[in-house]
């Protein structure tokens, strides 16, 4: 049975519970895999969804969106002012009346007016600002704006991580090629040494002839071990991304080999102009300028009068105080107000105008970004090209290359055995033929990897 499937089965059972229905279903879908299959191999498709749900960094830039939901709140909640209740209490060293009185009030009946020296306040209280130069609208707009940006990014996360996992993936399966290769290669060699070694007994090859094979088969063993080492390593890289504990590395378990016919390796043009306008990339860089120029307007709110509007309803209340005719009682008086509040700088010393020239400075800036990343993209897209049509053509050659050497590489064992050559001829015969099938090995993963990286320029690699 798969063993990452089980993997990634017990990971979403340790939670307890399902967080929503995307997840139920994953968890179903993967119930039924695991229960229809037997296969020990882990598929390319299995490591990008296992690594879409379970990478770190991934799960950390989602909460990238619920941050910006919460910022976008915030910044619309400001738009309806606070409202608060307050109360206080302060003693004081003379009689205060409970509430402010006209000289018609207390002259009416002096004695009567309620003081204390121990004053109780208990009000509601709403503050809203009515008019900020444009400042809330272009904050708001702003905050939408980001909102956009952070749904790209997580995005193009997305397609990041599915890039290197099947890089990685890829890059694994050619190095196990590229073991096989040299285990046959090993095997090769091994077998020239012991037969070397039986005619040096018999007398009929020099001692040198045993000291170079054995040579090629020691450079030969080397080379095999440090493959399997960069395996492993390569690995360790997946099981990383996968959100795998290292030590968990075997749970990868075989990697199932992509089917790729000789007659699928196509060349490509360069012909995607079209589809670069709906890219995420350059989408995102044109949200990034338009918040900068939201937060430049936002900023010349400043140079416009303030209008701010407070109000309050409460009581003021307190035991009269000793000299009062009703000392001792509790009383109290209704309380309210409000006002508006218009404040205008005329004169700062130059500090607006600066946080405005700094805000137009970063607008440019990511003007200038945005077509940064228009050139890089062209660019990197005809790169990704001319790396696919290289790899073919090199694929091309070194599979016929193969042909060649290997007939090469009988004749010459051959005329060995037939004592008609020497073993320099032989050696070099079958290290040729080893490297064209390396080079066949390369040019193959090379041209996945590179259909890949086109696939993650053109954000496609997710849908693949």
């Amino acid at each position: 049975m798969n063993t990452i499937r089980l993997y990634n089965i017990a990971n979403i059972l340790k939670g307890g519970i399902f967080q929503n229905s995307a997840q139920l279903a994953y968890f179903v879908c993967l119930v039924i895999m695991f229960s229809a299959t037997q296969s020990l191999a882990i598929t390319i498709d299995d490591a990008v969804t296992i690594a879409l749900q379970n990478n770190p960094e991934l799960q950390k830039q989602q909460l990238n969106q619920k941050l910006a939901h919460e910022d976008q709140l915030e910044i619309k909640g400001n738009n309806f002012g606070k409202l608060d209740i307050v109360s206080s209490y302060s003693h004081y060293n003379m009689p205060r009346t409970l509430s402010p009185m006209t000289p018609a009030t207390i002259g009416s009946n002096p004695g009567a007016v309620a003081t204390t020296e121990d004053l109780f306040t208990t009000a509601l209280t709403y503050k809203v600002k009515l008019f900020t130069g444009f400042a809330n609208t272009h904050a708001i707009e702003a905050s939408a704006l980001q909102k956009e940006l952070v749904d790209a990014a997580l995005k193009l996360s997305r397609e990041q991580l599915v890039y290197n996992v099947k890089t990685l993936y890829v890059n694994i399966l050619s190095l196990m090629a590229q073991k096989n290769a040299q285990t046959a290669y090993v095997t090769s060699l091994q077998r020239l040494y012991d037969d070397v070694s039986r005619e040096l007994q018999l007398g009929r090859v020099a001692r040198i002839d045993q000291l170079k094979a054995a040579a090629e088969l020691k450079n030969g063993r080397a080379r095999h071990t440090q493959l399997v080492a960069d395996i492993s390593t390569l690995k360790g890289a997946l099981a990383n991304l996968l959100g795998i504990e290292p030590r968990e590395v075997k749970q990868l378990g075989q990697l199932q080999d992509l089917e790729l016919p000789p007659e699928e390796i196509l060349p490509v043009e360069n012909n995607f102009s079209d589809h670069m306008a709906g890219l995420q990339r350059l989408h995102s860089s044109q949200l990034a300028v338009q918040k900068d120029n939201e937060l430049a307007e936002k900023t010349r709110g400043a140079l416009y009068p303030q209008v701010s509007l407070s109000a309050s309803y409460g009581f003021n209340f307190g035991p009269n105080d000793s000299d009062n005719i009703n000392s001792g009682n509790w009383e109290n008086e209704e309380v309210w107000q409000a006002g508006l509040n218009l404040e205008w700088n005329i004169f700062d010393f130059g500090s607006n105008r600066s946080k405005i020239q700094k805000a137009r400075i970063i607008e440019k800036q990511s003007r200038h970004e945005r077509t940064k990343i228009e050139l890089a993209l062209k660019h990197n897209i005809e790169e990704a090209v001319i790396k696919i049509n290289t790899a073919i053509s090199d694929y091309d050659s070194a599979t016929a290359e193969v042909a060649l050497t290997q007939e090469t590489a009988d004749i010459e064992q051959l005329r060995f055995d037939q004592g008609r050559t020497d073993i320099n001829d032989l050696l070099y015969a079958q290290a040729r033929n080893f490297m064209a099938q390396s080079r066949s090995i390369n040019a193959i993963y090379n041209y996945q990897t590179a259909r890949f990286y086109l696939d993650y320029l053109l954000e496609k690699g997710e849908r693949q």
